[in-house]
């Protein structure tokens, strides 16, 4: 198994950003809870309060596919819907280490 790591950046609607903030952050409790979730970080653009920024890392791709299977994730997808300007950005990669091992890697 090897790890994964899932970036994800979220366009709010205009003036939506702190609504949607809330709505991920409100998925951090269960999530960091699962099985194989070794992050889930929310960040927010410097330049742009509507825009999202969330980088996960998981123990395998494995348990990434049973967190976007899980109730919470799909409440979060029904119950955000409306909040988002565009389709979310996704992506799935696994890690490249460069350079020092201690900066040039997201693992702890």
């Amino acid at each position: 198994m090897s790890e994964v790591v899932v970036v994800v950046v979220a366009r709010a609607k205009p003036g939506s950003g702190d609504e949607a903030l809330a709505a991920f952050a409100g998925v951090a409790v269960p999530t960091h809870a699962e099985e194989g979730c070794l992050t889930y970080a929310l960040h927010r653009s410097v330049a742009d309060p509507d825009e999202i920024v969330l980088v996960e890392r998981w123990a395998s791709r494995e348990a990434l596919d049973e967190h976007l299977a899980s109730e919470h994730l799909a409440a979060f997808r029904a119950g955000s819907a409306d909040l988002w300007a565009a389709p979310m950005q996704v992506v799935v990669t696994t890690p490249a280490p460069a350079g020092d091992p201690a900066k040039g890697s997201l693992a702890a």
